[in-house]
C-alpha cells in the first residue's frame, strides 16, 4: 500500500497488484493511529471473499470468489473495539458478463489496483457486542 496524497485527516491511498485490501487498511490504521474513519474505492480484483449476514440464525453465509472483478463500489468505516481496530466494509464487483455480486468483505487481492480516499475522524468510534442481532455495533 501506497499513500499517494495526505491532506490534513484525508488520505489517498493505493493499493498494488497481490495485496490484500483489509489487512492492509487494519494496519495502516494500526500505524497512523486511526480510530475513527470512512472511506471509499474502486479498483480491480482477482480474489474476494464475502459474506451475507443471516440476523435470525446470528451467523455469516461466505463465499470465495477467485475471478477477474471489478470493484463497483467500496464502502467502509473503520473503528476500534476493546482496543483492537474494526474494519467493516461492504462491495460490488462486476464480473466480466456485467453481472453483478456483492456483500460484507472479509478479505480482497488486487488484481491491478485498487485507490481509496479515506477521511480520519478525530474523535473514536467504538463497538460494543449487541446480543439481539449478534453483531460488533457502533456506540
Amino acid at each position: 500500500m501506497k499513500i499517494i496524497l495526505k491532506n490534513n485527516n484525508k488520505y489517498i491511498l493505493r493499493f498494488d497488484r497481490g495485496e490484500e485490501v483489509m489487512a492492509g487498511l487494519k494496519g495502516f490504521a494500526e500505524e497512523e493511529n486511526i480510530r475513527s474513519a470512512y472511506f471509499y474505492g474502486l479498483g480491480a480484483v482477482n480474489k474476494v471473499k464475502l459474506a451475507w449476514y443471516d440476523v435470525e440464525n446470528k451467523e455469516y453465509q461466505k463465499k470465495e470468489f477467485n475471478d477477474k472483478l471489478e470493484i463497483i463500489s467500496l464502502l467502509g468505516n473503520i473503528g476500534s473495539m476493546e482496543n483492537k481496530i474494526i474494519i467493516h466494509s461492504h462491495g460490488s464487483f462486476s464480473k466480466s458478463n456485467f453481472e453483478t455480486i456483492a456483500g460484507h468483505i472479509e478479505a480482497m487481492t488486487i488484481s491491478a489496483t485498487c485507490e481509496i480516499i479515506l477521511e480520519k475522524f478525530e474523535d473514536p468510534i467504538s463497538r460494543e457486542y449487541d446480543p439481539e442481532t449478534g453483531l460488533n455495533l457502533m456506540e
